[in-house]
């Protein structure tokens, strides 16, 4: 566990309360207001996670990242690497 995921625990739970203060006090914008923290607090968190699976497992990282990596180059070429070759 790192900083990331406790903070994003932390702001996800500020977002928990503040959604809950806009539903009883019936206001929109506090609702929404906590509802955004959630899911920054959410974001934050996962991020967490990833680093310290980055961490705990370099080379599946590694792996990770370069297949990543192929199919956003394909993307950009224009050639997806799941297309079928019907399309050619």
């Amino acid at each position: 566990m790192n900083v990331d995921t406790l903070v994003g625990e932390g702001t996800n739970m500020k977002g928990q309360l503040k959604q809950g203060l806009g539903d009883a006090t019936n206001d929109p914008a506090l609702q929404q207001d906590g509802m955004v923290d959630q899911l920054s607090g959410q974001a934050r968190k996962s991020f967490g996670a990833l680093r310290d699976f980055a961490r705990e497992q370099p080379i599946k990282t590694a792996a990770v990242a370069g297949a990543l990596g192929l199919a956003l180059i394909g993307t950009l070429r224009g050639r997806p690497i799941a297309a079928s070759r019907k399309s050619r």
